[in-house]
């Protein structure tokens, strides 16, 4: 996760980065360089998961719902197919 953190501020510029911070880049490069590692442990360890902010995110209980509604329209559209071809 740090890897992609890093390569995210990168992308964003530490300077505008810290302008969404409200702080100076200089406090955004300290925690590049020396923290990032662990403010990502620490956001890992409470249970959040970063993502982009055009992201899609879903729970398992969600996910686990739209395989079973897939499961379902497969197995009828199985179900015509096989009665189209005894026809």
């Amino acid at each position: 996760m740090r890897t992609e953190v890093g390569d995210r501020v990168a992308a964003v510029t530490q300077v505008r980065a810290a302008e969404l911070l409200g702080v100076s880049p200089s406090t955004v490069s300290r925690i590049v360089s020396d923290d990032l590692g662990g403010v990502c442990n620490l956001l890992a360890a409470l249970g959040y998961q970063l993502a982009p902010a055009d992201a899609v995110v879903t729970s398992q209980e969600e996910l686990l719902m739209y395989k079973k509604m897939t499961v379902k329209y497969l197995m009828a559209d199985i179900e015509y197919h096989q009665r189209e071809m005894r026809r």
